[in-house]
């Protein structure tokens, strides 16, 4: 049999040679997805597996510094932990958030560019220890008390190591080197361990002071070899200008968004700090420690309902999306509301099982925080289904709108309710949002332009707008 050229053998339709080119590109990009996905997928393992560490080590570091050292102490360990998580936030907003953003568009970047965002990094981690020691120090002026400038200086060290761990973690992350990240990770865990219960049971006690400077000196030991290795691998110097003209139009966004959301909670914890000293705030982070537990569930969501209620939303519009996170919600919803119920009803026995029986009075607070999860669940929902039609502005707004609320009743609750009314401002405050997103998801602000609308026609005609008439 004679075929004709171009043509199929088993009787089909011709096929041209730019179809053929077509289908092959298709099919090296199709394999090229294939073999994508392996390395995809294990990436975001160990971006799990690191994340669970970091946090654990969190989780479990502050447990062990309440077990070593009194309420009072814990608390004013605390207070520093929170001014340092600010100045992360800062510091992410400003160096690390837009890295991965600019990566992530171009697919990568140079060693001359990572070089000179750490040298950048290392810069701005020094200003931020700076700042943290003079706020500590304004804080506690406030408060009548002054700290040694030993404590000062432990806390900017703390600071300044860990921004700079943060931002290397992220950069072997960038670089596709998440194991070695973990690895770091991991290490500083151990050393820090090892290192703290050495002194422990050499000197019989354990001070605040101390344990900062062993964060400190873990965070930065464990950090200089690849630190090291990033810094001199580049032969064009260091272009500080370069990245910061890269990363300003990123940052102006984020800095403000950081500004709110860490208004939502952590303000609160500083001002409480401040107005019912060491004590009051070491009974506080103990109830936001246990809750903790129930927040990183939520966050390990972040992997994948964003996916989920995009994809949704793409393929079948507004009611695909909202069918997709009512059924999140759901399962999601079914495992944390347990959780909750048993942290609410044995509030007391948890805060003597793990942090101690100095802890028990505060069991109260760990109630209100747990009904505050309750909003935080709801409203991240609410913010999926915004995120997924691109809509972030309301999602903003609403803790904007949750920032000024929280602001305007701290002091009030602080002074006539205590650490009660503390935990009562969060529970508002996230209440304040999810509201707020709820609402603008039913496009209230819209109708009620409408009415106005219709109302001012109806005035202006010598008429009233008929009953039902949006």
């Amino acid at each position: 049999m004679i075929v004709e050229s171009g043509s199929d053998p088993s009787g089909g339709a011709a096929v041209s040679p730019e179809e053929r080119d077509r289908a092959g590109g298709m099919a090296a990009r199709v394999a090229a997805l294939r073999s994508r996905l392996p390395r995809e997928s294990g990436a975001a393992l160990v971006a799990m597996v690191d994340q669970g560490v970091v946090s654990g080590f969190s989780f479990l570091t502050g447990i062990a510094v309440a077990r070593v050292v009194d309420i009072e102490a814990f608390g004013r360990f605390a207070l520093v932990m929170i001014v340092v998580s600010l100045s992360q936030n800062v510091h992410n907003a400003l160096i690390t958030a837009p890295m991965m953003t600019i990566v992530g568009r171009r697919g990568g970047d140079s060693r001359a560019y990572f070089a000179s965002l750490l040298a950048w990094a290392m810069i701005l981690s020094a200003a931020g220890g700076v700042a943290v020691g003079l706020f500590l120090a304004g804080l506690f002026t406030i408060r009548g008390e002054q700290l040694s400038i030993w404590f000062l200086a432990a806390a900017a060290a703390l600071t300044a190591a860990q921004n700079l761990q943060f931002t290397l973690r992220r950069l072997l992350f960038a670089r596709s080197t998440g194991v070695r990240a973990l690895g770091m990770d991991m290490a500083r865990a151990a050393v820090f361990a090892a290192v703290a219960l050495t002194w422990r049971f050499a000197t019989g006690a354990m001070a605040v002071e101390t344990l900062l400077w062993i964060l400190a000196a873990t965070a930065l030991a464990t950090s200089l070899p690849m630190l090291k290795q990033h810094l001199l691998a580049t032969d064009r110097g260091y272009h500080l200008g370069t990245v910061t003209r890269r990363h300003a139009p990123l940052a102006r966004w984020l800095l403000p968004v950081v500004i709110v959301t860490f208004g939502q909670e952590q303000v609160v914890w500083i001002i409480a700090g401040t107005m019912l000293g060491d004590k009051a705030m070491g009974g506080l982070r103990a109830s936001q420690y246990l809750i903790g537990l129930v927040l990183l569930l939520l966050s390990a969501t972040e992997n994948v309902i964003p996916v989920g209620a995009g994809r949704a939303f793409t393929q079948g519009g507004t009611r695909d999306l909202h069918r997709y996170l009512g059924s999140a919600g759901l399962i999601l919803g079914a495992p944390v509301l347990a959780v909750l119920a048993v942290i609410a009803l044995e509030a007391p026995t948890l805060l003597k099982l793990v942090f101690g029986a100095a802890f028990v009075p505060y069991a109260t607070c760990l109630r209100l925080l747990a009904a505050a999860v309750v909003f935080i669940l709801i409203r991240d929902l609410a913010a999926h289904r915004f995120r997924a039609m691109q809509r972030t502005g309301t999602i903003f707004r609403a803790f904007a709108l949750s920032l000024v609320v929280s602001v305007s009743l701290m002091v009030p609750l602080l002074s006539a309710m205590g650490l009660v009314g503390a935990a009562l401002v969060v529970l508002i405050g996230h209440a304040t949002s999810m509201i707020y997103l709820l609402l603008a998801a039913t496009d209230w602000g819209g109708r009620l332009r409408r009415l106005w609308v219709h109302a001012a026609d109806a005035g202006a005609s010598g008429r009233s707008p008929r009953p039902g008439q949006t």
